[in-house]
């Protein structure tokens, strides 16, 4: 068992909730620009006292509507402006939101909505009030539904107007850090999801947290492109933090158009999941293919890696730097561009970047550093900085907080970010905790001597084969995925004789490759049997093999006939594949696998 605790954290004031910094900003720096929204070919700058003012507006709103402390509210919408706003306003009234993606069924906003007993129902467009509309009789509880995009803001603020400023004052004067702000429904991989109770401390002091471990780091004039959804515990703290720093948060308006946008905020530090860091590799390996520059990508992608993992252990080659120095223009250049041009640092969470890929970005200017937690925590756990930088690890455990190695690898926690339990499920708190009152994250990994945390899989997810062996499937599937043409890699063997995988095929990336290798297919579908397809698989294929022992190894493997979605269940809205729902929907592929 080993053992690893950050720096020392101090406890947080009973009134440092999550109002308290806006309110400061509001009052010390009110003309600031404090978010910036999409309004035709450019981003309009929202200041704080405009943002404070509205969000007071909305919160009374609230109160008129009934809505009490402690009650709950569940808004389903995309990351945009308002949602911060119904956020912040939900909080000042007493109340607690309850996010809702934007990709749910009609069955899951049935369930959280009934299960957190929300009184209020906000919609981001008239399609999801419509959804919600085919299940509004079996949610009795909840009162009200209103929708963003047919004026709620609004309507919510001329039914305040009547409201006493001191009324929505002394709601905001009875929050306590014991207070619970939001229960996020975990997307999760298996069954039904589970309501992560997080009171404003929790949430206060993981922002607290994560401004410890990256302060050193931040200017005063940041600027954050927010992007991800914000019904997901990683986007949210990224936009706590923002606010207690006062980083700008410019709205993406949609993964769509994320590389215009990219271009016209022109972010001085982003926070990804890893499939966005893949796709802008992949999309640029892709593109120096179609130019026939593919070798040059391969040489510059190789002299940033070996010239990135030189610098993170003080080493200096010049042979290494000098060729740093030629491909500086020729294409690392053109990567940092796809940010913006001007992104000094990123962050990456909600699954593994890998070594390769950290190493290849920072060889090209852009800094990435992982870090590691769960809904359950707020999230962060461990964290990766400037000071600290290990590659191929989380980092370390931020301040005010433990991370322990159980004997059978899981990793546990402890800190003032770690959740209460589970709304309305005792024994799933129960089952989540350790006797001595440990966090079990369901994750193994390994502690090295410098506290750095290493993930190495699910504890629930790994892969016993009929012989025996034990085999972490994420790794290998990192490393398929590394390829251009791989979207989704999907490792199965459990009680099977060896371990197979299969794999989904980027559409777009396929497109080119199939114009440049002369096939007449214009889809995956038609294209999936073709031998020369199979061979470029089989390289990535062969490429995760060379990290595993011959009975780890991927012994065979199926092209599926289309990608992995959000919309079919088969990915959470943070682009993690939901591997039992997958192996469920393909499980023909499977045994077609095992037949001979």
């Amino acid at each position: 068992m080993r053992e690893m605790a950050g720096p020392v954290m101090e406890p947080i004031a009973v009134d440092e909730h999550l109002l308290r910094p806006v309110m400061a900003r509001a009052a010390a720096e009110p003309e600031r620009a404090m978010a910036a929204y999409r309004e035709g070919d450019r981003f309009v700058d929202v200041t704080v006292r405009e943002f404070y003012e509205r969000l007071r507006a909305v919160a009374k709103g609230l109160i008129a509507s009934g809505v009490e402390a402690g009650d709950r509210v569940a808004l389903m919408s995309a990351t945009r402006l308002e949602w911060v706003l119904l956020d912040y306003a939900i909080l000042a009234a007493g109340g607690v939101t309850v996010p809702i993606y934007e990709t749910s069924s009609a069955e899951q906003v049935e369930w959280v909505v009934g299960d957190s007993g929300a009184v209020m129902f906000v919609a981001e467009t008239p399609a999801m009030h419509k959804m919600y509309g085919s299940v509004e009789d079996r949610v009795p509880g909840c009162r009200e539904a209103l929708v963003i995009e047919d004026g709620a803001l609004d309507r919510l603020a001329d039914r305040g107007a009547s409201v006493p400023e001191a009324a929505l004052d002394e709601r905001i004067a009875g929050i306590t850090t014991d207070r619970l702000a939001t229960i996020i429904y975990t997307s999760g991989t298996t069954g039904r999801p589970k309501g992560c109770s997080l009171t404003h401390g929790n949430l206060r002091a993981n922002v607290w947290q994560n401004l410890d471990a990256v302060r050193s780091m931040l200017q005063p004039d940041e600027v954050s492109l927010l992007f991800l959804p914000l019904a997901h515990s990683l986007a949210k703290i990224i936009l706590l933090v923002g606010v207690e720093w006062g980083v700008k948060g410019v709205f993406s308006t949609g993964m769509a158009h994320l590389q215009e946008e990219m271009g016209m905020a022109r972010p001085t530090m982003v926070v990804a999941v890893p499939r966005v860091f893949e796709k802008v590799f992949n999309g640029a390996e892709q593109k120096a293919a179609s130019e026939g520059h593919a070798s040059i990508f391969e040489k510059a992608a190789g002299v940033a890696i070996e010239w990135s993992r030189a610098h993170a252990n003080g080493g200096f080659r010049p042979v290494v730097e000098a060729e740093h120095a030629v491909f500086e223009h020729l294409v690392y250049q053109k990567v940092h561009e796809v940010f913006g041009g001007r992104l000094r640092f990123s962050f990456s969470g909600g699954g593994p970047l890998g070594e390769r890929l950290t190493h290849f970005f920072n060889g090209s200017g852009v800094k990435v550093f992982e870090g590691y937690g769960l809904t359950e925590t707020s999230p962060t756990l461990t964290l990766n900085r400037s000071s600290a930088w290990r590659p191929g690890t989380v980092g370390q455990p931020v301040a005010g907080t433990t991370i322990r190695i159980a004997d059978d690898g899981e990793v546990l926690a402890k800190g003032p970010q770690v959740f209460q339990g589970y709304w309305n499920n005792s024994v799933a708190t129960a089952e989540t905790f350790d006797e001595d009152g440990w966090f079990k994250t369901g994750d193994v990994g390994e502690l090295d001597d410098e506290g750095y945390l290493r993930i190495t899989g699910r504890k629930k997810e790994l892969i016993v084969t009929a012989a025996g062996k034990n085999v972490a499937p994420a790794p290998l599937e990192d490393r398929i995925r590394a390829h251009p043409l791989i979207s989704q890699a999907v490792v199965v063997g459990d009680n099977r004789p060896f371990v197979a995988a299969m794999v989904t095929i980027d559409e777009e990336a396929f497109a080119e490759w199939a114009a440049a290798h002369g096939h007449p297919a214009e889809t995956v579908a038609e294209g999936a049997e073709d031998p020369a397809l199979h061979e470029a698989v089989q390289k990535a294929i062969d490429d995760a093999n060379s990290s595993v022992s011959r009975a780890e190894s991927i012994r065979k493997f199926a092209i599926l006939p289309r990608d992995l979605s959000v919309e079919d269940g088969e990915l959470t809205p943070t682009l993690k594949v939901r591997r039992a729902i997958v192996e469920k929907s393909f499980s023909s592929v499977v045994d077609e696998l095992y037949e001979h």
